[in-house]
């Protein structure tokens, strides 16, 4: 999970009435919008402040829960210049720089995204103390490594590289890139405006980076890391983990949050050009299903054997889902997905409950399907 969903945690738990320096006769338009977030109404959470700003411009809860919406709407300029204004009245306001610092990162600027953790650190709520920790050290230890001094860019992709060698992957990024972006924009149903910066290291600087596990081959946290080593060898294998990356960048952009990491990576794969048809006769011999609840988060907990599974599971799930609702829609639950719905609730507009898709998927591969509650 990003930071700046943790952020948005944050925001959401502590509520109005934990909000520090709110003027008080802009609480009730605060409330709405705190409640309209929590149901996952983010349009009318962008009226709401929108109109209460027009009356309490200088009010630091209602420019961060403007920025927040900004946010989750993908318009990052306009959010960093609300978030701004509200760390400027209010210096305490944690949740402001902690969404400020994942959004400069985002962008490339490590040293003020630092700054900004290290600001936020002190107010932070204790939910997210321990990973705001995490991440400053993972981000100094990335400022002491060997920077990237070349960049190419495009209005679309900024790609950092070290030396000829990587100069020449570099090229090559660029133009798989630009050429994926909209066969994978007519997949999902959207074409992102958002910037992607995208760099290449070298192995063990991506392992060190990122903290990924060594099956790993590549990686996206804002911002898309690639390890070149052999990438020269196996130019397939590298168009196509940069096109898996991309497609997580792209799914950020559609559906910042709610998005369970099994559509996630199931797409990815699909975009990279993946023959799922495969995983699913994996699957059917070993008769093997997993509960999706389980595939909801991170798959970089999972050893080796376990990230195989979920990874095959996840392809075949996205590929029957995606034949059934089809890329326009694809694209509207994706949209309801970023607007704050569950997936068992963003499914049924589709005419199909969650436990019935799931079950379907079992029975297609000849396991049992066993119903679970967690998610």
């Amino acid at each position: 999970m990003s930071i700046c969903r943790f952020a948005l945690v944050a925001f959401l738990t502590l509520g109005p009435a934990a909000a520090v320096s709110a003027q008080p006769s802009a609480s009730e338009a605060i409330e709405k919008g705190f409640q309209a977030l929590q149901n996952g109404d983010t349009d009318r959470a962008a009226s709401i402040f929108r109109e209460a700003l027009t009356h309490h411009a200088k009010d630091p809860q209602l420019l961060l829960g403007a920025g927040v919406v900004a946010n989750l709407q993908g318009r990052e300029a306009e959010a960093i210049a609300l978030l701004k204004q509200a760390l400027q009245i209010e210096p305490r306001l944690a949740e402001a720089a902690i969404m400020l610092g994942e959004l400069f990162y985002r962008q490339g600027d490590t040293d003020l995204a630092i700054k900004m953790f290290e600001r936020a650190l002190p107010n932070a709520p204790a939910s997210v103390t321990e990973v705001i920790r995490q991440r400053l050290e993972a981000w100094r230890k990335e400022a002491l490594l060997p920077q990237s001094h070349e960049a190419m860019k495009d209005d679309r992709f900024t790609i950092s590289f070290d030396g000829p060698v990587q100069q020449k992957l570099a090229t090559r990024a660029m133009r798989v890139l630009d050429t994926a972006f909209w066969r994978i924009g007519k997949t999902l149903g959207s074409y992102p405006s958002a910037p992607i910066n995208v760099i290449l290291y070298s192995e063990r600087q991506f392992h060190d980076i990122t903290g990924a596990p060594e099956w790993a081959g590549g990686g996206f946290d804002g911002q898309i890391r690639m390890p070149v080593r052999g990438a020269a060898q196996n130019l397939a294998q590298f168009d196509r983990v940069l096109t898996h990356e991309l497609t997580h960048a792209m799914l950020k952009s559609i559906a910042p949050r709610n998005l369970p990491a099994w559509l996630n990576e199931g797409l990815a794969m699909y975009c990279e050009g993946r023959d799922s048809t495969l995983s699913e006769l994996r699957l059917a011999a070993a008769r093997l299903f997993v509960p999706l609840a389980y595939l909801q988060t991170s798959f970089t907990r999972l050893n080796a054997d376990q990230a195989m599974v979920a990874y095959e599971e996840s392809a075949f799930a996205a590929r029957v889902l995606l034949e059934r609702i089809g890329p326009q829609g694809l694209g509207q639950l994706l949209q309801d997905l970023g607007n704050g719905q569950a997936m068992e609730q963003a499914i049924e507009r589709f005419g199909i409950t969650f436990v019935t898709f799931e079950s379907g998927l079992a029975r297609r591969v000849g396991a049992k399907y066993r119903s679970t509650d967690v998610r």
